[in-house]
């Protein structure tokens, strides 16, 4: 399997617990879940179905029979087409608790754009439907204050700005370095995330990453751009052995309006859009719960490092035209 797959199985994992209403006096009730994330940056579209289950032991990760549902009939409407979803399964990377293969549905036939509107029917194999629509985000715009060099002029601190695409919107910003590593005498491709800031833990530097939010800007300080270009070398004597890249990636995700409301709603870190489930959580699925959204991702290209900078790591610097 490609590493497009391996990505998207990695985005949207979905982990079920036993359902939080549960009591041993209460009769049990099927619960059925859907994820669906539909994305604008690649036409591999994904979906994960599962249902709740009652543990024969107070410990819910006791329950080892894997709750997905297969043979289900997923359909996506999309700009005057319907899009089938085929069920396929992948092998496990974590298999401590549910031995057998991922299962997942997909479709590689089409990419979301802006401002459009989306539906998802699904038919179990039951007989039970779910049901849910969206509308895809507004383009992202990227505004003229963002910061185009680093470091920026008479300031310690890199701006990206963008305009709310509506109100209530949430992003998910993303900083990495691209640089090219000496490895056995050939050059591998590589990237590192950058933080907006590090903290001193024991004694330890520890990174603090974006998190999903609705703000338009956010915000890097160049001591933390300046250690993650330390840290790309670290405990390499041979600094020549890397090269930076003219160009860095800063990508933005825009969800729509029923990602931005799970986001609000919970807790965790949206981080790698990685989504988990249980019934007190936000659910715009009719029938079930869970989230059926889209996000758009786009890349803000001006932002450039200068050569000076870069070399004065020791690194090598490379213009890569973009």
């Amino acid at each position: 399997m490609n590493k497009l797959i391996m990505l998207m199985l990695i985005s949207i994992p979905l982990f079920v617990s036993c359902d939080a209403d549960f009591s041993h006096y209460a009769e049990f009730q099927d619960k059925y879940s859907l994820v669906c994330l539909l994305r604008s940056d690649t036409t591999f579209q994904t979906a994960v179905l599962s249902h709740n289950y009652l543990p024969d032991q107070p410990d819910p990760n006791s329950y080892t029979n894997d709750p997905s549902i297969i043979g289900a009939d997923i359909r996506i409407w999309y700009n005057d087409s319907v899009y089938v979803l085929s069920d396929s399964s992948e092998t496990r990377t974590d298999s401590s608790r549910y031995t057998g293969p991922y299962r997942f549905y997909f479709n590689d036939k089409f990419k979301i754009g802006p401002q459009e509107i989306i539906e998802i029917e699904v038919l179990l194999p039951n007989g039970r439907r779910l049901f849910s629509s969206s509308v895809t985000p507004k383009d992202i715009i990227f505004s003229d204050e963002s910061d185009v060099i680093i470091p920026p002029v008479n300031s310690d601190l890199v701006n990206f700005i963008w305009a709310a695409s509506e109100q209530g919107a949430y992003y998910s910003p993303k900083f990495e370095i691209k640089y090219l590593q000496i490895i056995n005498g050939n050059p591998e491709k590589k990237t590192i995330e950058v933080p907006f800031k590090y903290v001193t833990q024991n004694g330890i530097l520890d990174p603090v990453y974006p998190e999903a939010t609705n703000r338009t800007s956010v915000v890097f300080t160049l001591e933390s751009i300046a250690q993650t270009l330390e840290n790309i070398s670290e405990g390499d004597p041979n600094k020549q052995n890397y090269t930076v890249f003219q160009t860095p990636l800063f990508n933005l995700l825009a969800f729509d309006a029923s990602l931005s409301k799970y986001a609000s709603s919970t807790s965790q870190a949206l981080n790698d859009l990685t989504v988990t489930l249980n019934t007190a959580d936000y659910t715009n699925i009719q029938g079930g719960f869970g989230i059926f959204g889209s996000y758009i991702k786009k890349n803000y290209s001006s932002i450039k490092f200068q050569q000076n900078f870069i070399e004065s790591f020791g690194y090598n610097f490379i213009f890569d035209g973009n």
